[in-house]
This record gives structure tokens, sequence and C-alpha cells, in this order.
């Protein structure tokens, strides 16, 4: 089941996951748990206002790295989305192994449910998007610019 799951997930792109899931992290901040412990409740209804929000972070995290790639020179190999992408997804497994050494029964479907793994798949999630910022579109547009 679980499997069934990823598989799914792996079918949509990561970058509207990453949006839904920022989102589902935003809202746990709310009081009581948000939407994920009261999902019938009013606080169901700033959902979409946070899936702008959600947006509107994400689109801006990749501007940023993109305009941090762009400082860099042509003939560079270097791109900042898989080293800082990489640096938060090593974050994120170090913290996964970390809770499945440390917890007596770490796998259970209760776990999904719970504040800490929204906002730690959302973090993964984003940490996947970073790496996967390309920083040739950045060098083309410049170089369209120049010519």
């Amino acid at each position: 089941m679980f499997k069934d799951i990823l598989e799914a997930l792996g079918k949509v792109k990561s970058r509207s996951l990453t949006i839904v899931f920022l989102a589902l992290a935003l809202s746990t901040f709310l009081e009581e748990g948000g939407t994920i412990a009261h999902p019938f409740s009013a606080s169901s209804l700033i959902l979409p206002i946070l899936v702008v929000v959600a947006s509107v972070v994400v689109i801006a995290w990749v501007q940023f790295i993109n305009r941090l790639n762009s400082y860099l020179a042509d003939h560079d190999h270097a791109s900042w989305g898989p080293i800082t992408g990489g640096g938060i997804l090593a974050f994120c497994l170090s913290v996964t192994f970390w809770y499945v050494s440390s917890v007596p029964d770490p796998i259970n479907l209760k776990l999904l449910g719970t504040p800490n793994f929204i906002r730690m798949f959302a973090l993964y999630l984003f940490a996947i998007e970073t790496i996967n910022i390309d920083r040739y579109l950045v060098r083309n547009e410049r170089t369209a610019k120049l010519g």
C-alpha cells in the first residue's frame, strides 16, 4: 500500500506536490493543528489562500536559485540548485534515518497524519524541487540577450 502511494505521488510533477504539501505544512501552524487535525473545521477555508502563498514561496525560491546561478561564470559547471537542494535533502534523510533507528515502531499509518511528517515531507519535496532547477536555462536566456 505504501509503495502504491509513492508510485502515485511519483507520477505527479514535483512542483505541484511541493506547493500542496507546503500549503499543508503551513496549515499545521494554525491553532490546534489546522486542517490536518480538524479537516472539516473553518480552518479548512484558508487552504486556498495557503496554496497561493505556497505558490509564491516556491516561485520566489526558484527565481532566487536562478539569480544565484546567473552570477556563476559561463564556463563554470556548478549549479546552486543541486548544491542547495542536496544539503536540504541530506538533512531530511538524516532526520529520517534518526527516526527509523530511534523509534521502536517507526512505520505506521498514523505517522502520515502528524504535523511533523507533513512538514518533513514538504521539506523533502522542496529539496527535490531545488535539485531539479536547471542552471542552463538561465545561461541560455542571458546568452540570447547578449547575442
